[in-house]
Order: structure tokens, then C-alpha cells, then sequence
């Protein structure tokens, strides 16, 4: 069905130049946000499923596949009464003029590329009634039976490194495919591995290191070959446990963020012209006089600085750290009655989970609490086997991910509230979560072997033809009395009618393909096979009285 535009607020272009050899090269970005109205279901809270979506023609959404395009973001309605507001438009027009999405099909599009798609594109959908969703589980091929432990995702060039907790071996994938590649040996000292991390500006993977007598330290090496570049000095107490971690691409190389089970805080430089780690910061033992670092989330980038965002007992605290690793400033943004376990850096504020079940979202200026919604699942301490991967390496869009009890669920930054697909796996490993693919990366139970999960729509329902000439003779004000169908045994897949046109005249056309004759009868509508017999044969003779022939 295609789509009418109802409301698009001011787009927004961006110009930018840069310098390439002797050339200037100008890119424009056009980013558009919009309303797209595509039809009023029949059945009032009936339930419908947008399965796959289309711009000028080019797919850019399949939900049988799990198929979205590389930036796409976008909210479905399905006209149901349980329908909100959308939150995109509420930003931008204010609550109070902005209409729930009832009783209409709706697609809320944001900040898509004008440019690329088409200024602006023509957009088509395919909806399906009653379309179940399930998950698909699809493991990777691999070149050996070694357990995979750690996932370092890659979501850009749709690939991962995958490593295990002890041993010296690199493992890359690819999505696509569903394959490993390669695996190459890393020679070390090494007795376990913690807080992989990539950096795609460098092409370097980074890890911790823990020698046979305790100590942790940092190593860069080659992504592709594996070949050791820098190395650090140690880190925290002996014996100590790393806790979190992140890596932020700043200034002329990258800061690497993490935290240990005794509270130490601690950052290490790594300059890339020079292939050198440094380890700028280190705290003492229960920094700040807390008890637990649960997450370390990256917030903004501001040229030679950068914050992140620390869930430490009940305090959201933001740490500025400069591009040489050393701390610039430390700020409790909020406290909260509840400790915390997990944060996601959202547009400028932070969405908080706590140990109590809920989420809130946080102003990042201000503090304030913008909302509290209760969720259906509690993030694990990252002291007790948290299977949710760090914030950093998770691509989100809309929603957060999480799997508990054979649900998978999705909570909505915006707005706090949480959906659910039941048929997850019911022991779910550590995973990864792609909010702009709908892709999660992780691994089977016993063996370790890498897994891709998608969350993929079926076909929908095949209905009665009857059922939906009664409804629509219902939706034009006729009492299901009034109604009577008789030898109507086809199957349909949907039907899009013309709102505008009556009832009768849309009965018409569709009984007309069907050699469905319809008239009336005493005061009730009859659609009737034709030459089927019985008492209202439709090549019986008329009578003159109470009988009025529609469609002969």
C-alpha cells in the first residue's frame, strides 16, 4: 500500500567540506523526519504486523528476513486503542498537539536521508494481519571446534572478532555469510583475556591481559595478523578482577576506559602515530568511596575530550577524561534510591536501569528524571554473569535488548516502555544487539559457537472471504443479523478498499471476481455463490415482494 505524508517538521540539511589531495570536496546531508499514513483497518484493535517497506521502489525494510537498511529508524502502529503517541513528534510539536496512532496504520519515519532515498521517496508498505514473529537462530560455520568466549562486534564492516578466555587465538567473522574467515595465533605470556575492544579508525584490537601471577595489563595488536604493536604497564591489585570497560576514538588516538571488582578506575593512553600505551589513570582501591562500578557507558566527544558515564552504587556519575587519558573533571549528575546496573547515552541524556526492575531516563544537564517505567526483567549485576555486553559495543537505535524467561524484550529509550516476542532461547549466553540491522550476536550454550538471532515476521493469517464481507457490511452499520453468507468458501490474503466509496459498492467489487452474487431479503443482505441450489438459488425466480437484487 502506499503511503500519504500527514505531518513533517523542518528538514534538516547539513554542509560539510573537507579536503582530499588537491580537491575540496562538499557533501550535503538531508535528514527528514515524517508521518506516513497508509490505511484504517477494518476491525477496530485488530492486530497487524508492517512486514516489509519500501522507498521509490527500493526495499528498505523486510521483517521476514530481518532486513533493514544501514540508518533507518522508524516506529510502526497498528491503529490499536493501546496505540501512543508518537515520541519523534512530541519532541517536536509537544504533547498536547500530537495524536495518538489510532485506528489508522502508521509508520513514523526519523531523520532518514532524503538524498539517498529520494526528495523526498515514495513509500510503500506490506502489512500482514496476525503475523507471528519468531526467532531464528542461525549458527556460524567455523574453522574449529574452540569455545568462543568474547565477542567483539564490528557492526560497521558487519563482522566480529571472537576470542576465548584462555588461550592465544583470534577469530573473525562475517555476518553475512554466517562464517569464519580466519584465526590466527597470538603469541603472549597471557594466561587470560578480558575487555576486547576494536578500533576501527586504527585497525587495532586491544585486550587485558592477566599474567600467570596475577596482573593485568593493556595490549594493542594488529587486527589482521595479529602482530603485538604496544604494550603496558600493570594495572590494578593482584588477583583483582576487571569489572567494565570501553575504548573512545579521541585526539590522535584513543583513551581505554575501565573499571575493576575492587573499584579502581583506570584509563590508558594509546597514541597511534606512535604505536604507545600510557596508563594516565589510576585511582585508588573504592574510588569516589563507592562500593560497585556496574557500567561505564561513552557520552559525548567534545575535540580533545570526552565523557563517560559511570553507574557507581546509587550515583550516575560523569567522568571527563582528556585525549591524553587523565581525568579533567568529575560530576554526580544524579542520585537515585536505587543502585544502578546499566546506562545507555541517548541524545545528550542517559537511560538508567537499576537493580529494582525499573528505568529512567536522566537529563544529562540537569539531572532531572525525565521518566520511571517499571520493566519485565532485571539487568544482572556484573559481578554475578551478566550476559548483556557493555553499552559500547552494542549499536542501539530505539530500544534496548534483553532476553530473560524465553522472551526477548524491547525497551524504547524514548519513552521507557517495553515490548515483548515470546520464543527466545531459554538459556541465552552473552550477546550483542544491533539495533540499525536487528541483528544479536551470540553464542550456544555448550560449545560456544557463535549464533546470529534475527526476530522474524511469518506470513500472517489467510482469512475467510465471509469474515470480511461481514465486516465490512458491520463497518457500514449493518447489525450481524442483518448479514448472511452462504457457500462463500474462499480464502483471501488482504484486501485494500477504497475508503471513500460505500459499502455496497465495495461489496460489489470484491464479489464480483468470485461469481458472488449479493441482494436482499426480507430486510438482510445475502452474499450467495451463484448455482450452488438450495432455498435461495440465485437463478430461482425473483419475487416481486421483499426481494432486491444488488449484484445478479
Amino acid at each position: 500500500m502506499p503511503a500519504a505524508y500527514i505531518w513533517v517538521p523542518p528538514i534538516l540539511t547539513v554542509t560539510s567540506t573537507h579536503v582530499e589531495y588537491w580537491d575540496t570536496i562538499t557533501s550535503t546531508t538531508a535528514k527528514m523526519s515524517a508521518r506516513l499514513r497508509f490505511a484504517r483497518p477494518l476491525v477496530p484493535d485488530s492486530t497487524w504486523t508492517m512486514r516489509r517497506l519500501y522507498a521509490n521502489g527500493k526495499r528498505i525494510y523486510d521483517g521476514s528476513i530481518g532486513y533493514r537498511q544501514s540508518g533507518l529508524k522508524f516506529t510502526a502502529y497498528d491503529g490499536r486503542s493501546t496505540q501512543p503517541r508518537d515520541p519523534t513528534m512530541v519532541s517536536e510539536e509537544g504533547e498536547s498537539n500530537v495524536s495518538a496512532h489510532r485506528g489508522y496504520l502508521d509508520i513514523v519515519v526519523r531523520d532518514f536521508d532524503i538524498v539517498g532515498l529520494g526528495a523526498p521517496p515514495v513509500f510503500e508498505a506490506e502489512w500482514i494481519q496476525d503475523g507471528a514473529t519468531t526467532h531464528d537462530y542461525e549458527n556460524f560455520s567455523t574453522l574449529s571446534s574452540g569455545v568462543v568466549n568474547h565477542i567483539v562486534p564490528v557492526w560497521e564492516d558487519l563482522q566480529f572478532y571472537g576470542f576465548p578466555a584462555v588461550g592465544q587465538i583470534i577469530r573473525r567473522f562475517y555476518l553475512g555469510p554466517l562464517q569464519e574467515v580466519y584465526s590466527s595465533s597470538q603469541p603472549t605470556f597471557t594466561v587470560r583475556f578480558n575487555g576486547w575492544r576494536y578500533s576501527r579508525a586504527y585497525d587495532r584490537l586491544f585486550y587485558l591481559g592477566q599474567n600467570h601471577v596475577g596482573q593485568w595489563s593493556l595490549t594493542a595488536i594488529i587486527a589482521q595478523s595479529g602482530v603485538v604493536v604496544a604494550t603496558s604497564d600493570i594495572v590494578g591489585t593482584v588477583l583483582a578482577n576487571i569489572g567494565v570497560t570501553c575504548l573512545i576514538e579521541l585526539g590522535d588516538g584513543a583513551i581505554y576506559v575501565g573499571s575493576t571488582d575492587d573499584q579502581q578506575l583506570f584509563c590508558y593512553y594509546y597514541q597511534a602515530s606512535t604505536e604507545t600505551l600510557t596508563l594516565a589513570t589510576e585511582t585508588i582501591v573504592s574510588w569516589g568511596g563507592y562500593a560497585s562500578i556496574q557500567c561505564l557507558t561513552p557520552g559525548a566527544v567534545r575535540g580533545n575530550e570526552a565523557d563517560v558515564w559511570i553507574c557507581a552504587d546509587a550515583d550516575l556519575v560523569k567522568v571527563t577524561f582528556t585525549a591524553l587519558g587523565t581525568i579533567k573533571s568529575t560530576t554526580v549528575v544524579a542520585t537515585l534510591a536505587d543502585d544502578l546496573r546499566y546506562a545507555v547515552y541517548d541524545a545528550g541524556d542517559i537511560v538508567v536501569w537499576t537493580d529494582a526492575g525499573t528505568v529512567k531516563r536522566i537529563d544529562g544537564t540537569t539531572g532531572a528524571t525525565e521518566y520511571t517505567k517499571t520493566v519485565p526483567y532485571q539487568i544482572e549485576s556484573v559481578n554475578a554473569a551478566r550476559i548483556i555486553g557493555d553499552p559500547d559495543l552494542q549499536r542501539l537505535t530505539d530500544e534496548l535488548y534483553f532476553v530473560a524467561s524465553s522472551t526477548s524484550y524491547f525497551t524504547n529509550l524514548d519513552t521507557g516502555l517495553t515490548r515483548s516476542v515470546a520464543g527466545a532461547t531459554s538459556n541465552p549466553q552473552l550477546y550483542y544487539y544491533d539495533g540499525q540491522t536487528d541483528t544479536l550476536l551470540t553464542r550456544t550454550p555448550t560449545f560456544g559457537v557463535p549464533q546470529r538471532m534475527r526476530i522474524i515476521s511469518e506470513d500472517g493469517t489467510q482469512r475467510q472471504l465471509e469474515d470480511f464481507l461481514v465486516a465490512l457490511m458491520e463497518a457500514g452499520g449493518f447489525d450481524s443479523s442483518e448479514i448472511d453468507t452462504i457457500n462463500i468458501d474462499d480464502v483471501i490474503d488482504g484486501a485494500v478498499v477504497d475508503v471513500t466509496a460505500g459499502v455496497r459498492d465495495i461489496a460489489r467489487s470484491v464479489c464480483e471476481p468470485y461469481s458472488i452474487a449479493i441482494f436482499e431479503r426480507a430486510g438482510k443482505i445475502i452474499f450467495k455463490r451463484a448455482f450452488t441450489g438450495d432455498a435461495l438459488v440465485i437463478d430461482a425466480v425473483i419475487s416481486s415482494v421483499g426481494d432486491i437484487v444488488d449484484n445478479p
